[in-house]
C-alpha cells in the first residue's frame, strides 16, 4: 500500500514527500507526427490526444539520422484540453533526415 510509506516519510522528515510521475512510453498508434520542409527551415509537428487526468506532462523526443536528439514538452491550449501538441523547428536539417519521434507520458 502506497499510503504507509508516504505517512512514514512525513512522520520521519516532517514534510510531505513528492512522488515523481512515472514514465510511460507511448506506442506510435497513440500519437502522430509530420514534417514539412520550407525554404528557410523544416517543421516537425507532434500531436497526441488524451483526457487522462493522471498525465502530468508529455515529452517528445526527435531523432535526426546520424545527428542530435532534441526533446520538448507537448502543450495543451487550456487546462482540460485533450489535444497535446508541439513543434520542432529545424534550421539545418531537412525532413528526410528525421529518423523519428518518440513520446513519453509522465503519469501519477
Amino acid at each position: 500500500m502506497r499510503l504507509i510509506p508516504i505517512l512514514t516519510a512525513l512522520f520521519v522528515t516532517g514534510c510531505p514527500v513528492a512522488i515523481a510521475p512515472q514514465p510511460l512510453l507511448l506506442t506510435s498508434d497513440h500519437y502522430s507526427w509530420s514534417c514539412d520542409d520550407y525554404p528557410d527551415f523544416s517543421e516537425v509537428v507532434v500531436t497526441t490526444e488524451t483526457c487522462d487526468e493522471d498525465v502530468q506532462y508529455i515529452v517528445a523526443e526527435l531523432q535526426i539520422v546520424q545527428g542530435p536528439t532534441w526533446k520538448t514538452n507537448l502543450k495543451t491550449n487550456f487546462e482540460g484540453d485533450c489535444l497535446w501538441e508541439e513543434s520542432f523547428l529545424l534550421t539545418e536539417e531537412y525532413c528526410v533526415e528525421v529518423e523519428g519521434v518518440a513520446l513519453t507520458a509522465y503519469v501519477d
